[in-house]
């Protein structure tokens, strides 16, 4: 016979409320900040042509370059495109910017880093 254990959290000081809505285990996923905006900024000029592809299969990655792409629409970057999935023939992790030719960039967004 099988007892069921249950995962309790308790929540210290807490002034109201439920204590755990949501509870996440492991790490969490990315998401689009003023940080990565500003390195955006520095290394894509605004009047480039930018198409955004994440890894196929990776819906972490997909999700990410979407945030991606909202962002970049929302600050001026007016030819961009995407969200592209693609296989590549080696792991991508993180973000790759890659110069294609003047003014067109391939934003790459990989596997999350561990």
């Amino acid at each position: 016979m099988s007892q069921d254990k249950g995962i309790f959290i308790t929540s210290y000081n807490q002034m109201g409320g439920i204590t755990a809505h949501t509870v996440n285990f492991g790490p969490t996923a990315r998401s689009m900040n003023d940080q990565l905006g500003a390195q955006l900024k520095q290394n894509i000029p605004v009047g480039a042509s930018v198409r955004v592809v994440a890894v196929l299969g990776d819906g972490e990655a997909f999700g990410f370059a979407n945030q991606v792409l909202t962002w970049m629409k929302a600050n001026d970057y007016a030819k961009v495109d995407g969200v592209d999935q693609a296989v590549f023939s080696q792991p991508v992790l993180g973000q790759n910017i890659n110069k294609k030719a003047n003014d067109e960039f391939e934003l790459i967004i990989g596997t999350r880093l561990p």
